[in-house]
């Protein structure tokens, strides 16, 4: 039986990434490269649910690392930028149709995504790590999991991993963003998270939430990078050299200071 639902859920996965590829390729969009945008505006995107890298704040602007970030390369490269937000599980194929530029949005390069989009030289690492509440004492590792809800943010490499190695031993439950998924976790809606580790240390630290992360071996790491429409030649090589340039001038890593601790490194 378990055998079976892991079969199912990998057909079932390999059938949306199909059935998404053949819908953008059939979509008779003209990309637009860099000369487009200088005569226009830079459309970012990101999910505006990821906090300290995009998320709202109380006066309902749309703020973050990921934002700062969008706004300091679109100075190099000397274009206007608009920085918005979109579900996260639907970015690839609204950027693929056209309706955005660029997503400077924390996304991790994977050979996946390479399928539907190009990806600039990374900008961040992180990787995946296994949070439990600050009481809970019986996950040490993966055999741990098993009759357990674990939860995950839809359409992330967290969730793919998690229901990837289910094998049908816990249930997988997912979320439109990391702040709801980490009140899942303390209210008790899930048991076990999986989740970046940056974004989740920053949000333990500036909420002093009642959560931990647990060692349970060895998880995915991946390089986050800005991904674009594939053949944009020159934007991606703008963005390449812009990134280069804000790295070496110092205001990478003061935007670094500000959204994720002074002294970071998170290269």
């Amino acid at each position: 039986m378990k055998a079976f639902t892991k079969k199912i859920s990998q057909s079932l996965a390999a059938a949306a990434v199909v059935a998404s590829a053949v819908s953008m390729m059939a979509m008779p969009v003209q990309a637009r490269d860099l000369n487009d945008i200088r005569n226009d505006v830079f459309q970012v995107v990101n999910s505006g649910a990821y906090p300290p890298f995009s998320f709202v704040d109380i006066k309902g602007n749309l703020v973050g690392f990921d934002v700062d970030i969008a706004k300091a390369l679109a100075e190099k490269m000397g274009v206007e930028v608009n920085v918005q937000s979109s579900p996260w599980n639907g970015i690839i194929a609204a950027m693929v149709g056209g309706r955005f530029d660029a997503c400077i949005c924390s996304m991790s390069d994977t050979e996946e995504r390479r399928k539907a989009v190009t990806f600039t030289d990374p900008y961040y690492s992180a990787g995946l790590a296994v949070w439990v509440t600050g009481d809970t004492n019986d996950v040490s590792g993966l055999d741990d999991f098993s009759g357990k809800r674990v939860g995950s943010t839809l359409g992330e490499t967290g969730n793919q991993w998690a229901v990837e190695n289910a094998n049908g031993n816990w249930r997988n439950q997912t979320f439109q963003g990391l702040p709801d998924m980490m009140n899942g976790l303390t209210t008790g809606r899930i048991d076990i998270m999986i989740a970046d580790d940056v974004p989740v240390m920053v949000a333990i630290r500036e909420n002093d939430a009642d959560i931990k992360m647990v060692d349970v071996g060895k998880l995915p790491r991946f390089p986050a990078a800005i991904s674009i429409q594939k053949n944009k030649p020159e934007l991606l090589a703008a963005l390449n050299t812009a990134l280069a340039e804000i790295k070496a001038d110092g205001t990478y890593q003061s935007v670094v200071d500000k959204w994720i601790g002074v002294g970071a490194n998170i290269e």
